[in-house]
Parts: structure tokens; sequence; C-alpha cells
């Protein structure tokens, strides 16, 4: 029985006198006494059937590249591993396909600094793709280090920075790899510090550290203050830096007016904020209440610390949080997120054929809480409909489709292998490349003017079987690609071009039997978020594949009266004679998981100027830090005498 028979069994269907049908619904027990087929027949049959099609068509591939008599005429039908090292991101095979890129437009105007695609030639005859493409300086992120050399000295000396007890310490932690998942070093140089300064603190088995100082003499009475931030980074790199970030510490290097990395991030976000509460720890002479500073782990990657810690552990109802990106903004609402794995299982074979390698590169990313508004490009949406077209030119079998590496980072480049088992005009297939190319780098050169997609077709053997995806799971992870949304999905009323619902596929990965693609859904409201959850879920179903959640943090809601806001606005006008902005914000704070396990807490999220967190761009504006550390040494001691 077909599908579409077993759909349509209790379906009573007649004919109009014109010929049309007209469907009538059959009674229950009509139905049941016409139900013959058991439910494991119908599954034998589907099975069988779909056996017989890729048979079939494995006859006729094989014919196109037909072996001499004394060899195999048949390439075996069972399901097949991934070989060894072909599971997880592209980053080497995406550096290797840069045979032709197809981009060589002029760069529109953009919002912010670009890495500029490397030109070359375009050339008629077929190249192999070089093993080791020459790398190209990055234009307009960062100057190079001979011309900063010239201007402001040695761009590595970052030991005069101000304000010089703030830096020091982030100069510290920035010699401690401390990414996501791999925080127990930062952790024990925290409590090393409470120890040498004679501070009572807890670690607990997450690894978050809270460390607790009386107050200045004479403000016993003065409400405790909570400080916070976290001591985790996204790390993410340029291509071609060949350094291990879970165990190598970054280089900091100074560019005129801001603090950033060579060929990483910085990890201003939010290393900047242990830096600050070190500093206040640090100095006897700043007037503060009782604080009780919380330093939590892993909040880049759902705030697992957050989660974890503890709330009877912290007293106070007033809270500042170190996390935001912009001095003169208040923070004072956040949205909350889900992170989710939509995984499809697919089944691989062997195939005889020619591969083709290509890649999106040259996309600026950033923040998926920072970007939905903006309309940057993700690189998996593209690939998806790059491969969609193509497969419409001419059908192949996929063997590998991957790109991103933070489900909370836009991805900025993707890459993916086809097999195509019959024949194929290369020339022509390169053609509908550039014709690609040429219409999406037009509909992304404002938001991401370094757009490039490339293609190259590697020297390997036509008769030599490689392992891919059958054409069904080909299809089906295609349209998968092509179905799901992505981006800003709705911007929150009462607020300007502010984003309140969104979903970000920061990473889309093959593993030997499928396909991976995590999501961050982000939303100001929960129901909202939790009917993106649905959706996803939906979308799962359709193609038959599978949702895990993998955290989840609630969104910080918007407090209409705040006694607390309202004197750190007062002060903050008084202090600089300027009105801050307070507003909300579509990125993830650990405010609102902590404001449930607080129950009455009252929190303010503030921070100095960055600039392309969670990106090798990302850096800090080293005035911003010293006029956000000027101000929270005024707020610690408004919040001592108030």
């Amino acid at each position: 029985m077909s599908i579409l028979s077993k759909i349509f069994k209790k379906i009573k269907v007649d004919y109009d006198e014109e010929g049309f049908p007209v469907i009538k619904a059959r009674t229950e027990e009509a139905a049941d006494a016409e139900e013959v087929v058991t439910e494991e027949a119908v599954k034998a049959e589907e099975t069988a059937a779909e056996e017989s099609a890729e048979a079939e068509e494995a006859a006729i591939e094989e014919a196109a590249f037909e072996e001499p008599a004394d060899e195999e005429d048949s390439a075996p039908a069972e399901e097949m591993a991934v070989e060894e090292g072909e599971e997880g991101v592209c980053a080497e095979e995406c550096a290797a396909v840069e045979e032709e890129p197809v981009i060589e437009a002029e760069p529109a105007a953009a919002e912010e600094p670009a890495a500029e695609a490397p030109a070359e030639e375009k050339k008629e005859e077929e190249v192999p793709v070089p093993e080791a493409p020459a790398e190209a300086e990055p234009a307009g992120t960062m100057m190079s280090a001979e011309k900063l050399h010239e201007k402001e000295g040695d761009p590595y000396d970052v030991s005069s920075l101000e304000p010089a007890e703030v830096f020091r310490y982030f100069r510290e932690i920035s010699a401690i790899p401390h990414g996501s998942f791999h925080t127990q070093a930062i952790s024990d140089y925290l409590v090393s510090f409470a120890k040498d300064h004679g501070y009572r603190y807890v670690q607990d088995q997450a690894g978050n550290v809270v460390i607790y100082a009386d107050a200045t003499p004479g403000f016993e009475e003065a409400p405790a203050l909570v400080l916070q931030g976290h001591m985790d980074m996204v790390c993410e790199k340029d291509p071609g830096v060949e350094l291990n970030m879970d165990t190598e510490p970054i280089t900091l290097m100074r560019d005129g007016e801001w603090l950033t990395a060579d060929g990483t991030t910085l990890g201003g976000d939010d290393g900047i904020a242990v830096a600050f509460m070190l500093a206040v720890l640090d100095d006897p002479a700043i007037v503060h209440p009782a604080l009780e500073c919380i330093f939590t782990v892993d909040e880049e990657v759902g705030m697992l610390g957050a989660e974890a810690l503890d709330g009877s552990l912290i007293t106070g109802r007033r809270m500042l949080n170190l996390d935001s990106e912009m001095d003169g903004i208040f923070t004072a609402g956040c949205a909350g997120g889900t992170h989710q794995v939509l995984t499809l299982h697919c089944k691989r074979n062997e195939r005889k054929g020619q591969v083709l390698d290509l890649k999106v590169s040259g996309l600026l990313g950033g923040h998926s809480g920072e970007m939905p508004g903006r309309g940057r490009a993700n690189a998996n949406i593209i690939m998806g409909r790059i491969l969609y077209s193509l497969y419409q030119e001419s059908p192949f079998r996929l063997i590998r489709v991957d790109g991103g590496t933070k489900d909370n980072a836009i991805p900025r480049e993707a890459c993916a292998s086809l097999l195509f088992t019959g024949d194929v005009d290369k020339k022509d297939m390169k053609k509908a490349v550039k014709a690609l190319h040429d219409a999406i780098h037009a509909e992304y050169q404002v938001t991401d003017p370094g757009l490039a997609i490339s293609c190259a077709w590697p020297e390997v053997d036509p008769k030599e079987p490689k392992t891919a995806f059958i054409k069904k799971d080909t299809r089906r992870i295609i349209r998968f690609l092509m179905s799901v949304p992505d981006g800003l999905i709705e911007y929150m009323p009462g607020f300007d071009r502010m984003p309140q619902t969104s979903l970000n596929m920061g990473i889309l990965k093959t593993a030997a039997d499928g396909i991976e693609a995590t999501f961050l859904v982000r939303s100001a409201l929960n129901s909202q978020r939790e009917m993106m959850n649905d959706k996803l879920k939906c979308i799962a179903a359709q193609f038959d594949g599978r949702v895990d959640v993998k955290g989840s943090y609630p969104a910080w809601e918007y407090r209409q009266t705040s006694d607390f806001r309202d004197m750190l606005v007062a002060l903050y006008k008084e202090s600089t004679g300027k009105e801050p902005v307070v507003s909300v914000t579509h990125g993830g704070l650990e405010c609102g998981l902590l404001s449930d396990k607080l129950p009455g807490l009252d929190c303010v999220s503030i921070g100095p100027r960055m600039y392309g967190i969670h990106t090798p761009q990302e850096k800090l504006h080293i005035a911003s830090t010293a006029a956000t550390w000027t101000y929270l040494k005024a707020a610690l001691k408004a919040c001592a005498e108030k």
C-alpha cells in the first residue's frame, strides 16, 4: 500500500456530474473493516520500494563509470560510515576551496569593517585546488603590525594602557585560556586571588566563583550590592591562524584607540567585567557597600553557570551586571533563549563519480543577539540555497555540508562537497556557481560586501568509490536547509527597530549518519520563544528529524519602576552631564536566570564600548573602558551612601 493510499484509506471519493472528485469522510466502522494491511506490511512495502529504486538508480549511475569485466559492477548498498577525520566543522576543507573565487566586485561601504576575499585572476583551464592557499591580510579589520609599529610603536606592547589597575588584570586573564567549557584554570585563578587578598569565597562544582567583600568601614548599614559577569569567552579565529584557543593564550594588540587581539576574539566579552571586579576588590580606597561578586562559567553556551548557581549564596537584591557593550546605555531587560539541536538521520553508500567542493566565505557574521535586525547573511542558509539551485541543474549526492562553530554567532563560512555520479559539464557548473555568486552578492552588497562563493574540482579519480548520502536523503537535507527560518522573526513594538524574536542556525555539521543543525532561538517574550521552539519541532517532524533542547533561559522582562535604576541614571547625568539611554537588548544576559533565582532582584547592566564581539574583529575601546571604570567607582560609592 502506498503512503497516499494509506492516508486516504478513510476517505471516500465520489465524482460530480462534471467529473470532478467529491471527497466524503467514511464512517469509522467502514474504514476499520477495510483496514486489511498491517502497519508492518506497509512499512515493508515502502522499504522494498525504496530499495528497488535505489538499486535501479545505482545501476544507471554505474553505467556512466563502467569498470573492466573483472571488477565488480555495483557498489555496496549498505549504509557506510564517514571516513576518519571527516566528521565536524570543515575549517581545513573550506580553506582548500580557493581555486576560482568568483567575487571581483568592489565592496560597498559597510557599517563595520569586513575581511575582503583575496582576488585571483580568472582562468579558463581547470586548475587543481592548492594544498595551502596563500593567506591574505584581512582588509579593513585591523592595521598590520608593521604599520602599527610605524604609527603607534610596538602594537604588542599593551602594558601602559589606562586605567592601569583594570588592564593589568585583563592582561592576566588573557594569558589564561578560558573559552566556554574550558574555564577551570580561570576559576582556580579567581580562587587564588580571593585567598591572596583574604576574601571569603565559594567555588561550586560547576566552577562558578562568588567572592564576598565587607563594606567599607562606616557603610556597613547599606544593603549589599551584587556585581556580576561571566569568565568564559567565545573562541573564534581568522582562517590560517594556528592557535589552539583551548590551551594557548591569545595575543593582545593595540590598534589606535582600541584594544584587540592578533587574529582571534579578544574576550572583552566578558573578561572586562572580571577585570573590573578584581580591580575593585584590589583597591581598599574604593568606597562600597558589602559586595557579592559573582563570576559565572559557560555563559556563552547557554548560561550554564548561572543556571547551576545556588541562589542561597546571594543575599543582595540590587545587582550591577557588567556584560553590556556600549557606554551610556543602561540595559534593563533582555531576550530569553533556547539552544536546540535538530538531527536528520540519513543513509550513505559508495558511488563512483566526480567531486565538486563549494565554499561560502567573506561574511561579517557577528553576535546573533545584536545583528538579526541588520540583515547579515548566514553562511549555512546561503549554502542551502546554493545546493538547491545546483541540484536543479544536475542532481548529485551530498558528501558533506558544514558551517559555523557557535550557536550564538552568525556563521561567516560554510563548505560542502558534492558527488556527481553521472555526466556533468564542469564549465557549465562553474558558470552556474558564478551566476549564483553574482545574484547573492548583489543582495548582500551593503551588509556583507565581502561575500564570496567559490568552487573547485579536486583531482580525484572518478572511478574510485566515494562515500555519500543517497539521493533521497540528499534531497531531504537540501529541502530542510531551504525551509528553516533564519534571522529576524519580529520586531519589538514600542522600541525603535529592536528585535523581539529571532532564530540563528549557528552550527551545521556532517555526522556519520546524517547532519546536525544547532539553533539559538531568542525572544523578549517567553511565549513567542516557545512558539519558535514548537516551529522547529514541526520542521523536524516534516523531515523525519529529531529536536533536542540543550539549554534554555528566561527573558529578563523590563520593570516599569526601579529605584535602583533611577539612582544610577541620575548619577550618570550628574557625573557626565549626559542623559543615558535606558534600553533592552536582544542578546542574552544572565540577569533573567538570576532574577528567577533571587526574588525581588533589581538589576541594571552596563559596560564599555565594544565592537565585533564573537568574531576575530572584536575590540574594546580604551577610553570608554576608563570612563566606565570612573562611573563604576562612583556608583559603588552612591550605593554605599544611599
